[in-house]
């Protein structure tokens, strides 16, 4: 019929329309937490004061992602 329209998929309360976009959507975090973990083992191999810093604050904001989603 002409009338009836197809619903969105809603996923967490995210409409999704595509496949691609709900994969993109799940993971958007993980993609966010490797990135972190490369930036520190990528600051660590350089080996300077100040990569250390860089890797410490990465160990740090993963830290606190981690407490906050185990807080919920």
């Amino acid at each position: 019929m002409a009338d009836e329209k197809e619903l969105p998929v809603i996923v967490d309360g995210v409409e999704c329309r595509t496949i691609k976009e709900m994969i993109l959507y799940k993971m958007d975090r993980t993609i966010a937490v490797v990135g972190v973990v490369i930036l520190g083992a990528w600051a660590l191999s350089k080996a300077q004061p100040d990569a250390y810093q860089i890797s410490m604050a990465a160990v740090g904001g993963l830290v606190g992602y981690i407490g906050g989603r185990t807080g919920k």
